[in-house]
């Protein structure tokens, strides 16, 4: 084997192991980078969980279960709810969020979309959702492909 024959397979193997580290970064930054949406949403979540009217957080978890009556406190936390679930959906549809944890997200959110406090809710919030008709769509399409508990 020739100098330049070593040199040649040497420069291809150095080629190999800087495209593998290229490569391992930016899985690794992908990962952190979701981790750290994942924990900022989490507490966002528990910050408008918290906010929650006492009496509706009931009728979000069960679906057989009658809302509360109307109350500006209480479509203001769905609005909140909503707002927060509409910013996740944008991450996953950018890809800024990994198929998995929206897949988490997802089921939950579906099931709150069907319940019959946001099905309700959603008739007085769906123009505050106009100028992002992907969302709406979304949230339209969820709430039409659930069955509700009469």
């Amino acid at each position: 084997m020739t100098n330049d024959q070593i040199t040649a397979y040497a420069t291809l193997l150095l080629v190999a192991i800087a495209s593998l580290s290229i490569f391992v970064g930016v899985v690794i930054y992908r990962r952190q980078c979701n981790a750290q949406v994942f924990l900022e949403y989490t507490k966002r979540y528990s910050e408008v969980m918290n906010r929650f009217p006492q009496e509706a957080l009931r009728a979000r978890l069960n679906l057989s279960v009658e809302p509360p009556e109307k109350s500006d406190e209480l479509s203001l936390a769905v609005l909140r709810y909503l707002n927060l679930c509409s910013e996740e959906f944008y991450l996953c549809k950018q890809k800024y969020l990994s198929n998995h944890v929206w897949g988490i997200w997802e089921a939950e959110l579906k099931r709150t979309l069907s319940s019959p406090l946001f099905v309700r809710e959603w008739e007085g919030l769906r123009e505050e959702f106009r100028s992002y008709p992907e969302f709406l769509a979304y949230v339209e399409q969820a709430q039409r492909g659930c069955a509700r508990v009469a």
